[in-house]
């Protein structure tokens, strides 16, 4: 993503909206259908893909599939009661957020293929300048809602353009590939390399998996729901509601003691369990070694998988436990000298951590917001940054908005943004804009919780942490403690911009 606007957006007639949200992915859609039942007409989707979707329209590979179970991973304004498995697979997942964003009519509002290049705010007219690759946009609120893996992180690897056959980013899977008869390089060991692997295991030639770092993984206990059981479902809201309680309180414990680590002792089991699951699905004493994390859970994203450790005990499955340090026309290389001759290259190596898209926008001052914030990301509740006014930022896009399920801050935000309308229009005000001691406070509230959490001091890198050694990406405590935060809008940490 480049960082610099150069004023050189086409030429075509300025839009004005009242509202613009930027994003097409499942925080953007709850944020859309949840401020326009609230009454709010004007409202324009903004989004540089050509489809709703997000993640699920980026990511097409084999064996793609959600990592929290459906039951919750949904819209509590409007959920699917007819899932065909536990864990959602990619098609599924795609088809319900396109089918929510056709029912509500946000196709009509939504400005495809246009890429946010710039927003600045005002101060002469009082709104936002939005410059993208379709034209300009004015906007009276700026709703940033881009998603939190959503810029893929692509390695500077020697050779890399003299590599002869296919090479792609895990995100940008071509269309019809299943590795047939190819030898493939899967360069990670993340959340999608460990999809990937099992995936191609049985059609490819040989799968060769290059891990820089070893992570720990649970059983996922995914299952297809047979016919009774999804007619069940469908007609019995006690039974829905049962097993989305037990989920949510399961999750949300997972969450504290894993990503929050307050929990020691439950942490501790969970990598008993962890190791446990790597015994029985792993024979050989040195591919366990090599499977093995030398940090505590939490510190890198934990995985979830039923096939994955099964998959690398293959014959055409082989673990190489070395990063690829160079590439030539028909092979890659590995840092300890090993060559490797393969057919394609599945570059699995993860994305950029969300709040990207604020080298784009320019507070009141005119500097950009990541310049202003020197490597530290903050807003106000994960929400609002000073100098920015009439600006929310929802998910991804927010420092400190991450939470175990990914499609539950537009739906918890909403409510806050509704209710900072309500507060303009009731008390004649042009604009909000959170103080920056506000800003200041809330976030060192946060670091003062996340700094003892694994990803601060569990000595691994991870994609959590800011150049100052801080959490970025987490939000300080539980899903249901973003519900409370977002329930009401307060104006107390507010400047009013009459």
């Amino acid at each position: 993503m480049s960082t610099e606007w150069t004023g050189a957006a086409p030429a075509a007639p300025v839009h004005r909206v009242a509202i613009l949200i930027v994003g097409s992915g499942g925080n953007a859609i709850a944020a859309a259908v949840l401020l326009a039942r609230a009454g709010h007409a004007d409202i324009t989707i903004m989004t540089k893909h050509a489809d709703f979707g997000g993640a699920w329209l980026q990511n097409t590979y084999p064996g793609c599939e959600v990592d929290s179970p459906s039951v919750v991973y949904q819209f509590e304004f409007d959920p699917n009661r007819r899932w065909s498995s536990l864990f959602a697979r990619q098609p599924e997942l795609l088809d319900y957020l396109r089918d929510v964003a056709r029912r509500n009519d946000l196709y009509k509002r939504t400005m495809f293929e246009a890429e946010l290049l710039d927003a600045r705010w005002s101060v002469d007219e009082h709104c936002w300048i939005v410059e993208s690759t379709r034209g300009t946009v004015t906007a009276g609120v700026l709703i940033l809602a881009t998603g939190f893996l959503e810029e893929p992180v692509i390695p500077e690897i020697s050779g890399m353009d003299s590599f002869g056959g296919r090479i792609f980013h895990s995100s940008m899977w071509p269309v019809g590939y299943t590795g047939a008869g190819d030898r493939v390089a899967v360069v990670g060991s993340g959340s999608s390399a460990i999809q990937i692997v099992p995936a191609l295991a049985p059609r490819a030639a040989e799968v060769i998996q290059f891990q820089r770092t070893p992570t720990w993984v649970f059983p996922k206990q995914n299952r297809q729901l047979p016919a009774e059981e999804i007619d069940m479902l469908e007609r019995s809201p006690a039974e829905r509601e049962t097993r989305e309680v037990a989920v949510q309180e399961e999750e949300e414990r997972n969450w504290s003691a894993i990503f929050l680590g307050l929990d020691d002792a439950a942490a501790k089991e969970y990598e008993r369990l962890s190791r446990e699951f790597l015994h029985e699905q792993i024979a050989e004493p040195e591919i366990r070694t090599l499977l093995t994390p030398d940090h505590p859970v939490g510190c890198k994203r934990p995985l979830v998988s039923d096939d994955y450790y099964g998959s690398l005990n293959a014959p055409n499955v082989c673990l190489v436990p070395s990063a690829v340090s160079s590439m030539g026309p028909e092979f890659v290389m590995t840092s300890d000298g090993d060559r490797f001759d393969v057919d394609a290259v599945v570059l699995a190596t993860g994305f950029h951590f969300g709040g990207h898209i604020l080298d784009r926008v320019r507070r009141r001052d005119g500097q950009t917001v990541a310049a202003r914030q020197q490597g530290r990301p903050r807003a106000y509740k994960a929400i609002s940054v000073s100098g920015c006014p009439n600006l929310f930022l929802v998910g991804g896009a927010a420092p400190n908005g991450q939470i175990w399920n990914g499609l539950f801050p537009g739906q918890a935000a909403a409510p806050y943004i509704i209710g900072a309308l309500a507060h303009m229009r009731d008390h004649g005000l042009i604009a909000l804009e959170v103080s920056e001691e506000a800003e200041e406070a809330w976030k060192a509230g946060a670091d003062t919780l996340l700094d003892e959490g694994p990803t601060v001091i569990g000595g691994c890198l991870n994609y959590s942490q800011d150049e100052t050694g801080h959490n970025k990406a987490a939000w300080p405590g539980s899903l249901e403690s973003m519900r409370a935060a977002y329930a009401m809008f307060d104006p107390t940490d507010y400047i009013a911009i009459t």
